[in-house]
């Protein structure tokens, strides 16, 4: 080929980037190829190698828009933008790219250029070819490419330079592979797709491709089968895009196979894909596999990476860690976070919704679990027991963050990273069901032994955090492992569980009958002292839930007795909190206040963070029923912190609730109904339906102080419905009670009483005489507001009959005022002198309660009582 005679002979390096025709000047180094003619020539050609659009293209129009806005924001500011479209293999990376390379296109003068890159190949495209492709189509003669690496860069940045370009970089490799590649022009726009994140690149927007939603993908199957599904093959349809996990490979494959095979329905590709060892089988057609694609990911990673990928298939749950990936490839935990690191940006695993977990897309797991059985019985056996061993050392060591019942020694390799309260609630956020679905495992390749300490250990925690449902399963195994070793002991561990699990449902006969049947058989057997205390502490709670507060007495001071001869600290501390419990149902405050500040001081001194919190609420109630208010908010802030750091939902709805009932009665409306409220949403994340009513029929209550009658009537009947529907009498008969001012209000005065009578039927065969005084007591006040004194009189002086001794002397003191008030009206002196002497005594005995009558009764029986 003729050569023009220029002023320098190019030798070397540079000789190689003269092979073609140039008339400009030449520098001879390796570093800079000047020429002219040919961007002249090149600017006269307008390639466009972009790949056909798919005609059935769905969805993603919000992707779309946000590249639409990139590309915008670049035109706006002279600059080129750059996005990266990156996701799990068969995700549509590449469909997506070109669909919005084909919208765009025409807005680019220069050209738009298309590269596979070939980034799960076993050698990827060298970055020189495809500068020599994309030259070669922007008009440079083949001849005229430079075969230097460094000079083909400098020809290439050159032949692109202020050019306005779409550019598709498909299928990357990583980052070096496409960083020499962009185009530099004012407006240019390249869109790169990816398995991996390729996270090192500069400067561009980045769009993590998810799999489509469910209505996204029956469109889709909809658009390639050609037709919409009838009938009974809608919900075929359904069952297949959900076995395909909405992979947009994975439909479209499925929607070939029916399209394709004239006896193949809908329904049958359902029945073939629902078994999930069948399913990558199944998901073939012609050229199109969903484990093909999948392979080209996994054959590109590191040793290490491989084995993590394919052990992390043996994990019960849905998302997993550091921890269990070091537990499960015997590797260390910094290894473990690095190695997660690396799959998360080859997106063969994906974040989960617990910030620094992972899980896998259900196909990807089929397919790592495939990889996983074609390990050895041994290795897989090994990495099996390490999992294990590091769930139940791990729960161990977060039940005794929780529980504080006894300290738990690790060993070094266990990596388990446990060392407060916060970081137990953490590991149960995160593990506890990895721990429940491995319990089966251990079951089955481990010992017996083993399972019944792990079960022993997530039985504990499950009763701390409130986890009833896991409980349940965590129980039943452990009852298996402990029977089938002959371990007593532990047996009776689990049956305690399941009657107190019971006894939280508040199927209170159910969990009697439990406990009965326990208690005789541990008084029979040879347990250990421990388990026959244990007993007896549930059967005497039990027995105050029911009402039979005599008979309770007797079973809690024999379990106290045991306790304190054999030193069991956290059992002594359970059976002073339920002797307090019963001494202020019997109106002894003082008593109770005295065994519950004893038990509070034994959960701090063994370490009981979920007891002491009980503890604080159950003190704060009582104070609140002797009228110290203030004292009682102080204390349920301390509980309410204690059990929102544990993760209790149902503790912190309990708290939250008696917390927003102190506050009603300090006066602090809005703030209760606000908690009121909040704690509904509480207990219907947790699916506690009875602490849910309860909510609304507190919150009814606090609407009516508001004057908002309308909505208090509609919660209030909301309540009772829920309590009606789980046949919870005791918290029925209690809604009745404060449904009672609503029916005043709304001038039903006959069925406020028979509502009355109602609600004391049950509290009657439950022995609950505080709260059927308190029912006379708000009969008594409605009927001193509506004017009604005589019935006031008559309902106040039945309030301080029927409480007697349990009343405290806070309701005492606002029944006498009712009833000084009624009496006054009606010109009664009899119960005058009476109320009088009452109230002379209630002072005496707690001297803050004058305050507060007089507060609500104003000086107008000032000179009565001094």
């Amino acid at each position: 080929m003729r050569r023009d005679r220029l002023g320098v002979d190019a030798s070397g390096p540079a000789a190689v980037a003269v092979g073609g025709d140039a008339t400009g000047p030449i520098v001879t180094n390796s570093t800079f190829y000047l020429t002219s003619e040919i961007d002249q020539r090149a600017s006269t050609v307008r390639p466009c190698l972009l790949p056909p659009e798919v005609s059935d293209f769905t969805g993603r129009g919000s992707e779309v828009d946000s590249i639409e806005s990139e590309v915008l924001k670049g035109r706006e500011s002279s600059q080129p933008a750059t996005v990266v479209v990156s996701g799990k293999p068969g995700v549509g990376k590449t469909c997506l790219a070109v669909h919005v390379a084909h919208r765009l296109g025409a807005s680019y003068a220069d050209g738009e250029l298309y590269a596979d890159l070939r980034g799960v190949d076993e050698k990827p495209a060298a970055p020189e070819e495809i500068m020599a492709r994309f030259m070669q189509a922007l008009g440079v003669p083949e001849e005229e490419i430079p075969g230097d690496p460094h000079l083909r860069l400098d020809s290439y940045r050159r032949t692109i330079s202020g050019r306005n370009l779409l550019v598709i970089l498909d299928n990357a490799a990583d980052e070096k592979q496409v960083r020499a590649l962009l185009p530099t022009g004012s407006g240019s726009l390249a869109i790169l797709t990816s398995r991996n994140k390729l996270a090192g690149l500069e400067s561009v927007y980045r769009l993590d491709l998810e799999t489509f939603p469910a209505r996204t993908s029956l469109e889709f199957i909809k658009r390639v089968i050609g037709r919409d599904p009838l009938g009974r093959e809608i919900d075929d349809t359904r069952s297949v895009a959900e076995f395909c996990g909405h992979l947009p490979l994975a439909l479209r494959i499925a929607a070939n196979r029916v399209n394709s095979a004239r006896n193949m329905s809908m329904s049958d590709l359902a029945a073939e894909l629902r078994d999930e060892r069948d399913r990558l089988e199944a998901l073939e057609v012609g050229d199109l596999a969903v484990r093909a694609a999948f392979s080209l990911s996994y054959r590109r990673l590191g040793k290490s990476c491989k084995n993590a990928f394919k052990s992390l298939a043996g994990v019960p749950g849905g998302d997993f860690g550091p921890g269990l990936c070091a537990a499960l490839t015997g590797s260390g935990y910094k290894q473990s976070v690095k190695t997660l690191r690396k799959l998360a940006e080859a997106n063969l695993v994906e974040p989960s919704d617990n910030s620094g977990r992972f899980r896998f897309h259900d196909l990807l797991k089929a397919f790592a679990r495939e990889k996983l059985n074609k390990d050895s019985a041994d290795r897989t056996q090994a990495a099996r027991l390490r999992m294990l061993s590091w769930l139940q050392y791990s729960a161990l060591r977060a039940q005794f963050f929780l529980g504080g019942v006894f300290e738990v020694e690790v060993p070094a390799s266990s990596d388990t990273r446990i060392e407060s309260v916060e970081d137990a609630a953490r590991w149960v956020e995160c593990e506890l069901v990895n721990a429940v679905l491995a319990l089966p495992i251990s079951e089955a390749y481990d010992s017996p032994k083993n399972t019944t300490t792990f079960a022993t250990a997530l039985s504990a925690i499950c009763e701390t955090v409130g986890r009833w449902s896991e409980w349940e399963q965590v129980i039943d195994a452990g009852l298996n492992a402990s029977q089938k070793i002959g371990e007593q002991d532990a047996e009776v561990i689990f049956l305690t569980g399941r009657a107190n699990l019971a006894r939280y449902r508040r199927e209170f006969t159910k969990a009697h009958a439990l406990a009965e049947e326990l208690y005789a058989t541990v008084k029979a057997s040879k347990c250990h002292p421990i388990m026959v205390a244990s007993s007896a502490n549930l059967l005497g709670c039990l027995k105050m839930d029911l009402g039979l507060k005599g008979e309770s007495l007797p079973f809690l001071r024999e379990s106290l007795a045991i306790c304190e001869k054999y030193n069991f600290k956290h059992e002594i501390g359970k059976t002073l909190y339920n002797l307090g419990t019963i001494h202020r149902a019997s109106g002894e405050m003082k008593e109770a206040i005295d065994y519950f500040e004893r038990d509070l001081a034994v959960c701090i001194d063994t370490a009981d963070e979920s007891g002491a919190a009980e503890t604080l609420n159950t003190l704060a109630l009582t104070h609140s029923e002797m009228g110290r208010l203030e004292k009682a908010e102080r204390l349920q802030v301390q509980a309410l912190e204690i059990f929102s750091r544990i993760g209790n939902p149902h503790k912190i709805s309990m708290v939250t609730n008696d917390l927003a009932i102190t506050l009603r009665r300090r006066g602090r409306y809005e703030e209760a109904l606000a908690l009121h409220l909040e704690d509904v949403e509480i207990c219907s994340r947790a699916m506690n339906v009875s602490g849910e009513a309860l909510a609304h029929s507190n919150a009814a209550e606090v609407l009516l102080r508001l004057g908002r009658f309308d909505e208090a009537a509609e919660r209030s009947s909301v309540a009772q419905g829920m309590f009606a529907q789980l046949g919870d009498e005791q918290r029925l008969a209690k809604s009745l009670i404060s449904h009672i001012p609503i029916l005043f209000e709304s001038g039903k005065i006959d069925e406020a009483l028979k509502t009355a009578g109602r609600a004391i039927g049950v509290l009657e065969r439950f022995g609950e005489l505080k709260d059927i005084a308190a029912t006379h007591q708000t009969l008594a006040r409605e009927y001193m507001n509506v004017g009604e004194w005589g019935s006031a009189l008559r309902h106040s002086m039945e309030s301080l009959r029927v409480g007697g001794a349990v009343l405290t002397e806070y309701s005492r003191v606002i029944s006498c005022g009712v009833a000084l008030r009624a009496g006054e009206k009606l010109g009664s002196d009899e119960e005058r002198t009476y109320c009088r002497e009452v109230l002379l005594k209630a002072f005496e005995s707690d001297p803050g309660v004058r305050e507060h009558f007089l507060r609500y009764f104003g000086a107008e029986f000032r000179e009565l009582i001094e």
